[in-house]
């Protein structure tokens, strides 16, 4: 049984004002992302340089069967360098300083197609489009299908 199709008009100030609204959180996301992953990158520098510590402190309890030694390939290496790769296992005992966790960026989007919504930028952009062309109108009231596209970002 097919339904009926729903005519809704929402009036355009109010969809302008939650578009930008919506654009005013999404910069604020982005600010705090970008904070919060300067601060994992700070924090990932301090722990490599901890367990460099640790290692070097403990190379007993981790020699033998622990250590892999590989030679680098020379694409990765600097001119003037050997490159050696050295892969160990710290014993739980000493290695009790947990790798810091990644941040999750906010506008990640694993859609395809129609379920793409774009990254920070394409949405920020296409958003603020959407104020543009509603802000030239002279509707009092904006059409559901003209409404559906804009609120996938609300």
């Amino acid at each position: 049984m097919a339904g009926k199709a729903i005519n809704v008009k929402v009036a355009r100030t109010k969809v302008i004002k939650a578009l930008e609204v919506k654009v005013q959180e999404m910069q604020n996301a982005q600010m705090n992302y970008e904070l919060v992953r300067a601060k994992y990158e700070t924090d990932l520098e301090q722990w490599k340089k901890e367990i460099a510590e640790l290692a070097l402190s403990h190379k007993d309890s981790i020699m033998g069967e622990n250590v892999a030694i590989n030679e680098a390939g020379s694409w990765r290496v600097p001119s003037g360098f050997v490159g050696v790769e050295l892969s160990f296992h710290l014993p739980l005992s000493v290695a009790n300083a947990p790798q810091p966790k990644a941040p999750e960026q906010p506008f990640q989007s694993n859609g395809y197609g129609r379920d793409y919504i774009g990254n920070y930028e394409q949405r920020i952009a296409e958003i603020q489009n959407a104020i543009r062309v509603l802000s030239m109108s002279d509707e009092e009231v904006v059409s559901t299908s003209t409404y559906q596209s804009v609120s996938r970002y609300l």
